[in-house]
């Protein structure tokens, strides 16, 4: 009976652990992110019962006890949720996919940050992962094509050239039009050029007044809002990461120049045009026969563009990243050198980049973080479109004659052995490699920033965030024209050292409240900030040194000038401001701010300026009658209105001024001083209203948005020169008496088309159009404004009613045709026919240029003057392709714009056949200028035989050179609509389980193309270009650096 006990008991526990066995066990496993890196600090847990979970290791690892019809469900941050049911398996390992969900997803708005899902304003973000597909040193230049309603605009493609980025068309006429950056809570008017990419971790662009009116007299013109990257927030080892790339470039295109026999055969002509049967012995004395140009000149000869901007160049990026993080602390430092040579010879940048930032958290209730940056720029090498005249190096590149040099040595073309060439007027020209030789502009800059923050939490509904910034920036630009420079033979050797620096500092604090419920989700922020900011430079620039020997290192061995300039700034802006964000059950969302803002740039009694805004939301995706359509995961109608202000005006515009100045005192002049202008007395802000109205859709999970948004700017108080009584002693003085309008609509669209094992494509696509006009002037219906380019002439036409950037000339028939003249056979002369308009300018001749009568008056004249184009789009944007495959990646990223036109003042300037030994361009060949010879060399005037010999022709003849190349005609307009393959990547990232092993969590190696093929109908080198652009000429390509097309090969590292 014992023995019958003790089976039994022994029968029951063997079973007994098995059943427990049965329902509890032990599951691993390892968790890894959207890349194939370690999820650290991921959370396990078990669905249905909250109480048991866990979170990985530094590892990636877990473990957790679970019963076999137990469900796990991870999660971490950015990634999403994943379920798993553990169907008795120990072992389960997870890789987590991005999570397309973005409503929870944190963005950075006004002094603070909110969920997305809760936004009611226009905000929009671009994330590290987007800028980085795009290999580049400017962080600007990345922006561009990525953002709906965001334009961003290269003026060329030189080395350090500027960007400029106008949020929904800009609003002001003379004013700056660039948006305010704040940077880590640190507000800067100077761009973001100096940043490394690869150190910021997302962009936000506020782009209506509902979400910059909290900037208030900064934020006319849009915000935006840098994030840099910071150490994880969660227990974490420290993280090493090293990118690299080297590339290679090359100028995407040149202009068409005549060849050695075409140019000879030019010079034929003009010889025989200009001095008759003398020309001709000119032209043998130089040439050798007429009859002999093909074969003295079978040679093409030598292209210009080839020798000073068709090298190969080289470029390079380093970066290496060390972050880290607990819960107390976390850090990040980064360090990133890059290093490019320029297309033009003797040109090229480097920049060195080291940030700091780390913050802390002592206990529950206090925390402080800082920021310290330091960046060093560095360019070399003078531009192509420098200078307002028309002096300017692509000039020389282009007209330099193509048989000089012809059978030189490259060390005898750099050496000097060409002569130097003069025209008709006798402007210097030199050869183009001597000129960027001996031309020296050289320019550092330097910039450091620290800023820092405390937060202090009172309680759970109350906390203090204080904030202390500051900013230096400093550059020194050398400028020298070496002895065998056109500029020195024009005057002398010569050149300017110039000094310049800035600084700013802000303090603010701000008290935040918040408060939950069931039902309502309130926050409140009080704000109060102080900015400081000043500058100041120097120049001093000296003539007739001796030789290039010392050149700018000992000022005085030249002739100092007659004043030394210099001058000073400051200004201070005092700021109170307030934001109040109120939620209804997830349904109803209302924002309202306020922003008083006190500038000691305005007149005394408006110093003050107050700037309101109010938003609302309804998100329709949580009423249960959208719900049941289960489609949509979000659907949110937003509209907002506000009122922002544009401060970016001179210090001292409201002040009586003096300059320095000269008297004559007997035979002697006198340093003094005398009025600059009349003060504005009445100077105050230039104010922007706003009516934002916008609907956000998701459908099915986030898998496609689509966010259309419709926009109303309304501009007062425009600053312009307004007309005063000339008994005042001065023509003009500024006033704030402008308006303009823009109406506009974005569209963003994403997409995630394909999501399957292994493989995945997202798409991105945005879409803008606006339409500016300007709705009041100075007390006139409209004003030019001439894009100095050695033209003395206007270039555009600022008109009420109309849109900023109309070309403003002759509009263009053709050329005049031998049938619109009676011939006098035995004068060899034609006379305009009755009724045909002749032009005041000059006599016409057939194969001059022929312009429109407007006016009807019989005679071309400059009242004839109209409208000749547009350089504003009708709708631009970009698309991008994402395709990933296992480890292989691959982006495609397009720009395009429609509708927008170039003046271009390159193809106007190098067509003027009539200027005696300079090149010009290809399109003013044989083929397609007028001719007055024909091909036996003798001169035609016979009506049948010029009109055979020019049927079709589309370029003036040489005579018409000194008048009609020099007006401003439709000629030069050019459509400058295109589509541009900007970017492409392919990368592979390799195998976890390969890199484990060599201790590498992650590695990936990427090649990427840039630039690659640009479709356009528009001749010039780009069709994005504004090398004259202020606010009132843009659109205007005069000889402009033509952009690279490049090719990098890269590697990622993370440790």
């Amino acid at each position: 009976m014992k023995n019958v006990k003790f089976l039994l008991a022994l029968l029951i526990c063997f079973f007994g652990c098995s059943a427990v066995s049965a329902q509890t066990l032990t599951v691993t496993g390892k968790v890894l992110d959207n890349d194939g890196l370690e999820a650290i600090g991921a959370t396990v847990r078990i669905k249905g019962n909250p109480k048991v979970g866990t979170i990985t290791d530094l590892d990636g690892k877990y473990s957790i006890q679970a019963k076999p019809k137990d469900i796990l469900v991870f999660s971490y941050i950015g990634m999403a949720t994943q379920e798993v049911p553990v169907k008795g398996k120990k072992v389960i390992d997870v890789q987590l996919k991005q999570d397309n969900k973005v409503l929870d997803e944190v963005v950075v708005v006004g002094y603070g940050t909110t969920r997305r899902g809760d936004l009611t304003g226009s905000v929009v973000s671009v994330r590290s992962d987007d800028l980085m597909k795009t290999p580049t040193s400017n962080v600007a230049s990345a922006l561009a094509g990525r953002v709906a309603g965001v334009q961003v605009t290269q003026a060329e493609g030189g080395p350090g050239a500027g960007i400029s980025i106008r949020v929904r068309g800009g609003m002001s006429i003379t004013q700056s039009n660039e948006p305010l950056y704040i940077i880590d809570g640190f507000p800067s008017e100077d761009g973001i050029s100096d940043l490394d990419p690869g150190e910021i971790a997302s962009i936000d662009i506020l782009k209506d007044a509902s979400a910059t009116a909290i900037y208030g007299a900064r934020g006319a013109n849009g915000v935006v809002v840098v994030t840099t990257k910071g150490g994880e927030k969660k227990d974490t080892k420290m993280s090493v990461s090293f990118d690299a790339y080297v590339g290679v470039s090359k100028i995407a295109s040149k202009l068409p120049v005549l060849s050695s026999e075409e140019y000879a055969l030019l010079d034929y002509e003009r010889n025989v045009y200009l001095y008759g049967d003398e020309g001709i012995t000119r032209f043998q004395n130089t040439y050798g026969s007429f009859h002999e140009i093909h074969q003295n000149y079978a040679n093409r000869g030598i292209d210009w563009q080839d020798e000073t901007l068709g090298r190969t160049t080289t470029s390079q990026n380093y970066r290496v990243n060390i972050s880290g993080g607990g819960r107390e602390l976390n850090y990040n430092l980064n360090y990133a050198y890059y290093k490019e040579l320029g297309a033009m010879v003797y040109s090229g940048t480097d920049r060195h980049n080291i940030s700091l930032s780390f913050s802390q958290r002592g206990d529950k209730r206090l925390s402080v973080n800082g920021r310290v940056t330091f960046s060093q720029t560095n360019v070399s090498g003078m531009g192509t479109s420098d200078g307002n005249t028309r002096f300017n190096k692509m000039e020389s590149i282009l007209q330099y004659p193509p048989i000089a040099g012809i059978y030189s040595t490259e060390d005898e073309l750099i050496a000097g052995e060409n002569p130097l060439y003069e025209d008709d007027a006798s402007n210097t020209m030199q050869n183009p490699l001597i000129e960027a030789a001996q031309s020296r502009d050289d320019r550092t800059t330097r910039v450091f920033q620290a800023n820092g923050g405390l937060t202090f939490r009172f309680n759970k509904r109350w906390f203090l965030r204080s904030t202390l910034g500051t900013r230096y920036q400093n550059l020194r630009r050398d400028v020298f024209y070496g002895e065998l420079t056109s500029t020195a033979k024009r005057s002398s050797i010569n050149g300017y050292v110039q000094y310049s620096e800035s600084g700013s500092f802000q303090a603010s604090n701000v008290l935040n409240y918040e408060y939950k419920s069931k039902t309502n989700r309130l926050t409140l922020m009080f704000g109060q900030e102080w900015v400081s900011r000043w500058s100041q430079w120097i120049r001093s620039r000296a003539t007739n040194f001796p030789n290039n020997d010392i050149g700018l290192g000992d000022m005085n061995l030249g002739t100092p000038g007659s004043i030394t300039s210099e001058e000073n700034y400051d200004d201070k802006l005092l700021s109170f401001f307030s934001r109040a964000n109120w939620n209804f059950k997830e349904r109803f969302l209302v924002t309202a701010t306020i922003r008083a803002d006190g500038s000691s740039k305005f007149a005394r009694n408006h110093k003050w300026g107050f700037f309101p805004s109010i938003s609302g939301a309804w998100r329709l995706s949580e009423e249960e009658f959208i719900k049941k359509l289960d489609v949509f995961s979000d659907l949110k109608l937003r509209a907002g209105y506000g009122l922002a202000g544009n401060n970016r005006i001179g210090s001292y515009s409201s002040l009586d001024l003096l300059e320095s100045a000269t008297y004559p005192s007997g035979e002697t002049v006198s340093p003094g001083y005398a009025r600059s202008g009349i003060p504005s007395t009445e100077l105050q802000w230039e104010s922007n209203k706003t009516l934002n109205v916008g609907i956000d859709m998701g459908f099915w999970g986030q898998r496609l948005t689509i966010t259309p948004e419709f926009y109303l700017n309304k501009s007062s108080h425009l600053l312009l020169n307004s007309k005063v009584p000339t008994s005042s002693g001065y023509s003009t003085m500024i006033r704030n008496i402008g308006k303009t309008r823009n109406i506009g609509f974005d569209l963003g669209i994403s997409s995630v088309n394909i999501e399957s094992k292994g493989f995945t494509w997202t798409t991105d696509f945005n879409l803008s159009f606006n339409k500016n006009r300007i709705e009041a002037l100075s007390g006139e219906s409209y004003f030019l404004e001439e894009a100095a380019f050695g033209y003395s002439q206007n270039t555009h036409k600022i008109e009420v009613g109309k849109p900023i950037g109309q070309f403003y000339g002759f509009k263009t028939l053709g050329l005049y045709q031998v049938d619109d003249f009676d011939y006098d056979a035995a004068t060899q002369t034609y006379t305009l026919k009755d009724g045909i308009p002749g032009r005041s300018d000059s006599e016409v001749q057939p194969g001059s240029w022929k312009f429109a009568d407007i006016n009807n008056d019989g005679i071309v004249d400059d009242n004839d003057r109209t409208v000749i184009g547009n350089a504003n789009p009708d709708f631009y944007g970009g698309i991008t392709n994402n395709f990933t495959y296992k480890g292989f990646d691959l982006s495609v990223f397009f720009t395009f714009s429609y509708g927008a036109e170039v003046l271009n003042a390159t193809k106007l300037s190098n067509t003027k056949t009539g200027n005696t030994n300079k090149n010009v361009l290809d399109i003013a060949n044989s083929s397609n200028r007028w001719m007055t010879v024909n091909a036996d060399g003798e001169t035609v005037t016979d009506p049948a035989e010029l009109s055979a010999l020019n049927a079709g022709k589309s370029v003036a003849y040489i005579g018409d050179q000194e008048q009609g190349d020099y007006l401003i005609h439709s000629w030069a307009v050019e459509d400058a609509s295109y589509l541009r393959l900007s970017n492409l990547t392919l990368g592979y990232t390799f195998p976890a389980a390969w890199t484990r092993k060599m201790n590498v969590r992650k590695a990936r190696v990427y090649f990427t193309g840039s630039n690659l093929f640009v479709w356009t109908p528009y001749t010039g080198f780009d069709p994005e270009v504004s090398t004259k652009g202020n606010n009132l000429t843009p659109g205007v390509d005069f000889g402009a650096y033509p952009r690279n097309r490049s090719f990098v090969f890269g590697l990622n590292l993370t440790f």
